[in-house]
């Protein structure tokens, strides 16, 4: 039988103030790193557990779990693969607005990482920051049907830059990335916001990607090519002051369709800032310069 919760003082459930009864036929456990404990159980916010990694280890793969990481909750990650979410069909959800929301903060080693390398999972409303110079990639995606929405990545400020936002491998097909805010600094460091390595079927759609990412773009596929990617209604500014940045660099023999996107470059000198030679490129518009009321359409 799935554990839901523990009724609060007074009866009133937990998790029907956080959802509708219904969703889920799983489990549903708690993180708080404020009040919570490495033994959990996590059944209620009374019991939670104090890391993610720890509520995944307490899931049963394959079964609808969720997770709620309660507001104000920070999990430190310092090495790779800190949080593991290595369970299928684990859902883990962010409760809050704004800063309040959990987040996951990286630090220590270039290697940290939030990796998702179990099938069917989603990551919903969480806070990544990069507090490490160099980091390799915040988010490593090497499953399928992965979900990673209404998430807000920072991946770098004046000191501190991530070398990726989130780095996919060819495993992860119908990727899904969206309503996600991804933004640094013009301070150089962050090659790209979202890399795709190979996968099929990718969606990356309604997303704000913000950075100095210079020629490779905010989105990059440059070495192993994509098929049926979509990258729909998302809004781009590369922060590079270079005559040939670019907002989304694709393999030459990447298929799909790049569509309604607004994209925006400091220097308009060079060619327009999208690379897709294999892929559909349709009623996208760009401009090369703040405060330029016309857009060139694509």
């Amino acid at each position: 039988m799935a554990k839901t919760h523990f009724p609060r003082t007074g009866g009133q459930s937990w998790v029907t103030s956080f959802y509708e009864p219904g969703q889920t036929t799983g489990n549903v456990f708690y993180v708080s790193s404020g009040t919570g404990t490495s033994t959990g159980p996590g059944y209620s916010p009374e019991t939670a557990y104090s890391t993610i990694d720890a509520a995944i280890g307490a899931c049963t793969a394959s079964n609808g779990d969720v997770i709620y990481v309660m507001p104000g909750h920070t999990e430190t990650v310092t090495g790779a693969a800190g949080v593991a979410l290595d369970v299928a069909g684990v859902t883990i959800v962010g409760l809050g607005t704004g800063r309040q929301r959990g987040k996951v903060n990286f630090t220590t080693a270039t290697a940290a990482s939030f990796d998702i390398s179990a099938a069917s999972c989603a990551v919903k409303n969480l806070v990544f920051t990069n507090a490490i110079d160099a980091q390799t990639a915040m988010i490593n995606v090497s499953a399928a049907d992965v979900s990673i929405v209404d998430c807000e990545v920072q991946t770098g400020n004046a000191s501190t830059q991530a070398v990726l936002g989130v780095l996919t491998t060819a495993s992860a097909d119908r990727l899904v990335i969206e309503g996600c805010h991804f933004h640094g600094t013009v301070d150089a460091g962050t090659t790209a916001q979202i890399k795709i390595v190979g996968g099929d079927a990718i969606v990356i759609r309604d997303n704000i990607l913000c950075g100095a990412c210079a020629t490779n773009g905010n989105l990059l596929n440059a070495t192993t090519a994509a098929t049926n990617l979509e990258v729909i209604g998302n809004f781009m500014l590369n922060q590079t002051a270079d005559g040939n940045n670019k907002n989304i660099v694709l393999d030459a023999s990447t298929t799909g369709l790049i569509a309604n996107n607004r994209m925006a470059i400091i220097d308009s000198t060079g060619p327009a800032p999208v690379t897709a030679a294999g892929a559909y490129v349709s009623a996208n518009y760009w401009t090369g310069a703040a405060g330029v009321t016309a857009s060139t359409l694509m």
